[in-house]
């Protein structure tokens, strides 16, 4: 007898609640357009089964391409770390090369400014 009473007053708190919600103007004519759009789609099951499909290999096709561009970022990161050592020992040696014997880069840099 509890469980039937709850149940009684949740639908009567339901209906009250969906009543009051139907007052605003923009709500009841976004139920207007739900319910036209739901019974178009229930006369016509077979477009509802090929949109359903369509959203459904968009879905897919979407995961798809989102993986591939996943890995081929992945990899991007690995050939950057792989060539970060690379370029800092082509740097260096750079720096050796154009830098005299004994002078650093920072000291070199703090010498050419004028103040």
């Amino acid at each position: 007898m509890g469980k039937a009473n709850f149940f009684t007053k949740a639908a009567i708190g339901a209906a009250i609640g969906g009543g009051i919600a139907l007052m605003d103007r923009q709500t009841r004519q976004e139920m207007k357009e739900w319910a036209i759009y739901l019974f178009e789609m229930a006369k016509d099951p077979q477009n509802l089964s090929e949109s359903s499909k369509e959203i459904a290999n968009r879905a897919k096709s979407t995961a798809q391409q989102i993986s591939q561009d996943v890995n081929y970022i992945r990899n991007k990161v690995g050939d950057l770390k792989e060539l970060t050592p690379d370029v800092k020992d082509l740097v260096d040696e750079t720096k050796t090369t154009f830098l005299p014997d004994g002078e650093s880069a920072t000291g070199s840099s703090n010498s050419s400014v004028t103040h």
